[in-house]
């Protein structure tokens, strides 16, 4: 059975920051970013899931004329630790001190970020003034997928 996708339309949530380090779950396999149209900060590993969802993203930027967001290490480890939070609790929710797009139930980048990119919220994130990015997907024991992506 899929899950029902549920969208949120938060353009940001500012709140204090928290500092808890979880594992990853069930991300796949890490490796170095391949595609070209992804920046990563030196000692960035993306899989190749998180380096779809931000070349899609970055895509995305570039139809509309705006410059590429590269992956950083803080906001990497920040969004793998809410997805994985996510997914663990079963909890579709935001989580603190950043500025981030979340989604569940969809099966592949391309959907999630094409959900994103029709919700006005999600939307405005993504083409907002950031330069920096982190994206992860878990996966719930029962097979749901959790999506992150924080900005700054």
């Amino acid at each position: 059975m899929r899950a029902t996708r549920i969208h949120w339309f938060c353009r940001s949530l500012v709140v204090s920051s928290l500092g808890v380090a979880v594992g990853l779950g069930a991300v796949g396999a890490v490796a170095r970013a391949k595609d070209p149209s992804v920046g990563t900060d030196s000692g960035v590993s993306l899989s190749s899931t998180e380096s779809s969802v931000i070349a899609r993203t970055n895509d995305a930027r570039a139809q509309r004329g705006l410059g590429p967001l590269a992956a950083d290490a803080a906001l990497m480890n920040g969004a793998r630790r809410q997805a994985a939070w996510m997914a663990r609790n079963r909890n579709l929710s935001h989580g603190q001190g950043v500025t981030e797009n979340i989604a569940m139930g969809q099966s592949s980048a391309a959907e999630t970020v094409a959900d994103w990119m029709r919700s006005d919220g999600h939307r405005a994130n993504i083409l907002g003034s950031h330069r920096r990015i982190g994206v992860a997907m878990a996966q719930a024991a029962d097979g749901t997928v959790y999506w992150c992506q924080q900005f700054r």
